[in-house]
């Protein structure tokens, strides 16, 4: 790095905060300050849905993934494609004509205050714990490329992500979110291009190079990806599995929904959340792509110049502290700093959110008048902040010298208690029967299950033997689906509230 790529990457960050001071004018209560008003139009909407969930750990892990095995999992993003009318226009359509602020409400209304409460913790808690992979990324990144300290690493993106949260909230999170999907999608072209501009046969080359490599996309009979063993790393019937999820679960989730809500009609909803899905997988097929590229310049155009067997994490971290041009390095790591700014903005936000909606004002400190909510809103965005940089050191400790890549370690993370709250949301939507006890009942069950799939048949298990990433929720969610129906049966059944919150209800009278 020299004195250029410092200045292009101080300029995005100042540039970052100034955006969030100058939306922070407009943040007068807290429906402004959680849902920009609810007067959003659909194309940011669109940008900032993509920017906070797929963004994360693009620039690392789906290059890092692309570069090991490959293009397969990409293949997964069709299931999304396939449910997204069901999700659309049952699910999500039902939850935004409630006017939530967050997805819990709906639990309240449907089991109790207790279940709304126990989810939102374990919200908070799950994607607290995503935050840390989100900064984990990051240090492995700008530890390589700017020399200094993973711990260093996480305290700049962590304090100027929590700055320009603070002051903007969700108009600062969706406007920001438009400028570094820009210098995010630059970042990536910029790789492919380095690589294309010196390669023979250009784009062409690189992917005639993955294809002769078995890194494209590997769906032949002896691929492993028709098998039924668990240990396989990618098969075909996690995706199988997924879509029954994917018709419910992203309209569940309280950074899409959140976003859904900051729009002005549902129309705008509709067209945000098409635009968002179908791009989707032509989004991710061009960073899965980057990583063929990076492979193809390791592999074919110069071998050598790293280590024999390093991971496609660290290739690709190399590739851009090693390979590109003054100036184009630091448009990268910006690129990178915005994809991870980015999620970071959109998750403290909606954690903000979680905490004062669902534990402060409901059951803390009720029938306070809306200026107290919301300096309480800025206050847990600040200490969100600090969190979030605890658990990226965390995570940096217990993953180092595991050997798992950052692709793998995401889904690990967000799978441990995602499980508890998509099988909570399956079952009230779904069923009339289950009640609130027998829910409480089925997620302390599925507690020691969980435990021992992800840490007994994964974190610790020997390489060979580890469960598939993609299989560790199987489980858990078997048994907490079956205990919560049978113990919610023993309790006494459906309750009256049950009816008009279950999602037959909208066309079958009970």
């Amino acid at each position: 790095m020299n004195f250029i790529d410092y200045i292009v990457i101080a300029v995005y960050l100042a540039v970052s905060v100034l955006l969030g001071c100058r939306l922070g004018s407009r943040q007068t209560n807290t429906e402004q300050y959680f849902l920009a008003g609810r007067s959003m139009k659909w194309l940011p909407v669109a940008i900032a849905l993509f920017a906070a969930l797929f963004s994360s750990i693009s620039y690392i892990a789906m290059p890092g993934e692309a570069y090991n095995y490959g293009c397969t999992i990409l293949v997964g993003s069709l299931a999304g494609i396939a449910a997204l009318p069901v999700m659309l226009f049952v699910f999500l359509k039902f939850f935004y004509n409630m006017k939530l602020w967050t997805i819990n409400e709906y639990l309240e209304k449907r089991f109790s205050v207790s279940v709304r409460v126990l989810c939102g913790g374990i919200f908070l808690l799950a994607r607290g714990l995503y935050l840390g992979v989100v900064l984990y990324a990051t240090a492995m990144l700008l530890a390589n490329s700017f020399g200094i300290s993973a711990l260093a690493a996480i305290l700049v993106v962590g304090i100027v992500s929590t700055v320009y949260t603070y002051f903007g909230g969700m108009d600062a999170v969706i406007w920001t979110d438009v400028m570094q999907f820009i210098v995010l999608f630059g970042g990536i072209f910029l790789v492919i291009g380095v690589v294309a501009w010196e390669l023979p046969g250009g784009v062409g080359g690189i992917w005639n190079i993955a294809a002769e490599s078995h890194r494209t996309f590997n769906l032949g009979r002896d691929s492993g990806f028709w098998d039924l063993s668990m240990t396989e790393r990618i098969t075909v019937w996690p995706f199988l599995i997924g879509l029954a999820w994917a018709l419910f679960l992203p309209a569940t989730d309280q950074i899409n929904l959140q976003r859904c809500m900051s729009c002005r009609n549902f129309m705008e909803v509709v067209r945000a959340i098409c635009w968002s899905t179908l791009g989707n997988p032509v989004i991710c097929f061009v960073f899965y792509f980057a990583g063929l590229a990076v492979y193809a310049y390791y592999n074919v155009l110069h071998p050598g110049l790293i280590p024999a067997g390093t991971g496609g994490d660290d290739a690709f971290c190399l590739f851009v502290s090693r390979e590109l041009p003054s100036g184009v390095r630091g448009m990268l790591v910006a690129g990178i700093l915005a994809a991870v700014m980015s999620t970071i903005s959109a998750v403290e936000n909606s954690l903000a959110t979680v905490w004062i909606k669902d534990v402060y004002q409901r059951v803390l400190r009720p029938g306070r008048e809306d200026a107290h909510y919301m300096r309480a809103a800025k206050l847990a965005t600040l200490l969100i902040g600090v969190f979030a940089c605890l658990f990226g050191v965390t995570i940096l400790l217990g993953f180092r010298g595991q050997g798992i890549p950052l692709l793998e370690v995401s889904n690990v993370i967000l799978g441990m208690l995602t499980t508890f709250t998509s099988q909570i949301f399956l079952l009230g939507l779904l069923t009339y029967r289950t009640n609130a006890k027998g829910m409480i009942v089925g997620l302390i069950a599925g507690v020691p299950v969980l435990g021992y799939t992800y840490f007994y048949r994964y974190l610790f298990a020997v390489p060979e033997e580890r469960m598939s990433f993609m299989m560790l929720s199987v489980y858990p969610m078997i048994v907490i689906l079956f205990t919560g129906y049978i113990s919610s049966l023993f309790f006494g059944g459906a309750e009256p509230r049950a009816a008009k919150y279950v999602i037959w209800s909208r066309w079958f009278r009970r």
